[in-house]
């Protein structure tokens, strides 16, 4: 393993648990309830018409309080007044810290921000959409309560530390051209990870995946 990687994930994972500090996305635009009954905050894209998942705090760069609890469902467009925006994506700290949510999907999005359900530690279940082409650095570190998630083939780029410190992962599946796309921090401290031995190769409609399993 590379040393200045490790170092670099270490760097992260201590400001992860330190501070929970990213840059502040700014106020939300509206809310609307989601498929899943939940209360969702937008922010409103306006070059792109488009909207994306944001957190309701006007002081903090991640939710105070009142954090949203269960299954999480994310729908792929959202009415405001006579307006219909495509939701893109889930913002940065979008989610940060928000330990009753249990489980997260989505229809549409195309991106996970930076830290968006960092320190989520009761997110049993992940479904990502296919529409899905980037992971932001840390989205899903810490988040131990995760046991099985699978990454959409056509994803483009994963940040550092994506999903590292997910210590309960018993089952990982992605496209090999994905998996190339980790590196030594994406899975660091994921005792699965570790041996290669948990790692096999099956094919799925003529595309290759390594699937990762205890």
């Amino acid at each position: 393993m590379n040393c200045l990687k490790v170092v670099k994930c270490l760097i992260v994972c201590i400001l992860y648990t330190i501070s929970g500090v990213a840059s502040a996305q700014g106020q939300y635009d509206f809310c609307a309830v989601a498929p899943s009954g939940q209360m969702l905050y937008y922010r409103i894209e306006r070059d792109r018409a488009c909207a994306v998942v944001t957190h309701p705090e006007k002081e903090w760069p991640y939710y105070a309080g009142n954090k949203p609890v269960g299954d999480l469902v994310v729908p792929d467009s959202v009415r405001h007044g006579d307006v219909v925006y495509r939701v893109v994506g889930v913002g940065e700290n979008a989610f940060y810290r928000c330990d009753s949510l249990t489980g997260f999907s989505a229809r549409g999005i195309t991106y996970i921000g930076t830290q968006s359900f960092c320190g989520c530690t009761m997110l049993k279940t992940i479904e990502f959409p296919a529409s899905l082409r980037r992971v932001g650095e840390g989205a899903f570190a810490y988040c131990r309560g995760l046991a099985r998630m699978e990454l959409p083939p056509d994803v483009e780029s994963i940040g550092i530390s994506a999903f590292s410190m997910c210590e309960g992962l018993e089952e990982v599946g992605m496209a090999t051209r994905v998996e190339r796309l980790c590196d030594a921090t994406t899975f660091h401290g994921c005792p699965l990870m570790k041996d290669r031995k948990n790692r096999k190769i099956v094919s799925v409609d003529g595309v290759e995946y390594a699937v990762w399993r205890r």
